[in-house]
C-alpha cells in the first residue's frame, strides 16, 4: 500500500512539473508575441504614411511569419513527450516492483499441501449416523487451528438430507500430526450416502483421500 501511494505521488509530481513547464513556455511565447507586435508597430510608425497601410501590415506580418516559424507547437510536443516518457517509466517501475514482491512473498509461490483423510468409517445408532475418521496434516503444510469436520447426508434419490459438524480432537493440527474426529448426524434413516469436508472458521480447507495408500 505504501509503495502504491509513493508511485501515485510521484506521478502527480511529474504532472505538476510538466504543467509548470508548459505554463512557463506559454508565458514566454506570449511575451515574444507581444514583443514582435511592438517591433512591427514601431517599424510601421517609423516608415511614415503609406498609400496602402493595411496591405503593408498584412505583408509584413506574412513575411515575419515566414522568416520566424512558430515554435510553440514544437515546445508543446516536447513537454507532452517528456510527460509521457516520465509517466511510462514510473508505471513500468510500479508494475515491475509489484511483480517482484508477489514472486518473493513467502507462501506465494505454491499453495499449502492439502490435508490427508487417512481413515473413515461410520455406524448407525437408531436414526443417527455416527461418522468416525482420522485426518492428517502433511509435514510441509502450516499448522491449522480450530479445524472442524463437516458431514453432508444425501437421500437415496440424491436429494440433500442433513448436515452436521464437529471439531477434531486436536485444537491445533501441527505439521506432520494427525487427529481423530467424530461427527454424529441425527435424522438419517433415509440416508443413501454422505460426504465429508474440513473447515476452519468460514474457510474450506482442501483435503485428499489417502485411505489405503502407502
Amino acid at each position: 500500500m505504501t509503495f502504491l501511494i509513493i508511485v501515485t505521488l510521484s506521478a502527480l509530481l511529474v504532472a505538476a512539473i510538466m504543467s509548470a513547464i508548459a505554463w512557463r513556455l506559454a508565458g514566454e511565447e506570449r511575451r515574444r508575441s507581444n514583443a514582435r507586435v511592438a517591433v512591427l508597430a514601431a517599424e510601421i510608425h517609423d516608415a511614415g504614411p503609406s498609400p496602402l497601410p493595411s496591405q503593408a501590415v498584412a505583408l509584413s506580418a506574412d513575411l515575419f511569419a515566414a522568416a520566424q516559424p512558430d515554435a510553440s507547437a514544437g515546445r508543446w510536443m516536447t513537454v507532452a513527450g517528456v510527460g509521457v516518457v516520465a509517466f511510462s517509466v514510473i508505471l513500468a517501475l510500479a508494475v515491475g516492483l509489484s511483480s517482484a514482491r508477489s514472486a518473493t512473498r513467502p507462501g506465494a509461490a505454491s499453495p499449502a499441501a492439502p490435508l490427508e483423510l487417512v481413515a473413515l468409517d461410520h455406524d448407525r445408532d437408531g436414526d443417527r449416523l455416527v461418522i468416525r475418521g482420522v485426518v492428517r496434516n502433511p509435514p510441509s503444510a502450516p499448522a491449522v487451528a480450530r479445524l472442524t469436520a463437516v458431514v453432508f447426508l444425501f437421500k437415496r434419490n440424491g436429494g440433500f438430507l442433513a448436515s452436521e459438524r464437529a471439531a477434531i480432537n486436536a485444537e491445533t493440527l501441527s505439521p506432520g500430526s494427525e487427529s481423530p474426529f467424530v461427527v454424529t448426524v441425527a435424522g438419517s434413516a433415509d440416508v443413501g450416502r454422505y460426504r465429508i469436508s474440513f473447515r476452519t472458521g468460514d474457510r474450506i480447507v482442501p483435503h485428499v483421500d489417502t485411505r489405503g495408500k502407502s
